[in-house]
């Protein structure tokens, strides 16, 4: 074997292409590079989801009661969650523009669902690494 074989930050970097698929649920022929769930900036970012969750779950804890209010809130508090997840573990893109960071968080604030989908996408990519 070669050193280079346990360069496995390298390879979780490189990711996989997730489809971008629209409102209608049809791909829209555009993708996202999102990381390996094994790479360091992934375990981080789930860190920082899983903190910043668990202390949303605490602010609201007294509005329980109320479960609409509740409900509608930490459904709010997890889709920013999961935006602010998808800037950490997407690295790419299919469009035409350049990717950047600014480029994504546009593309997040335009497209409310697409956090969701990358966090979806990154959840099945960790189930399947369990898997093997």
């Amino acid at each position: 074997m070669e050193l280079r074989d346990f360069y496995f930050e390298e390879k979780a970097q490189i990711g996989e292409h997730m489809p971008i698929m629209l409102p209608d649920g049809s791909d829209s022929g555009e993708w996202l590079n999102v990381i390996s769930p094994s790479a360091d900036a992934a375990v981080k970012a789930g860190r920082a989801f899983l903190f910043a969750y668990q202390a949303k779950v605490a602010e609201l804890e007294p509005l329980k009661e109320d479960k609409t209010k509740y409900a509608v809130l930490m459904n709010d508090a997890c889709n920013e969650l999961n935006k602010q997840m998808a800037l950490e573990i997407v690295n790419g893109w299919s469009f035409s523009e350049p990717f950047s960071k600014d480029g994504l968080r546009d593309l997040l604030g335009q497209y409310q669902a697409l956090g969701n989908m990358v966090a979806e996408f990154q959840s099945n990519q960790r189930q399947a690494l369990q898997e093997k």
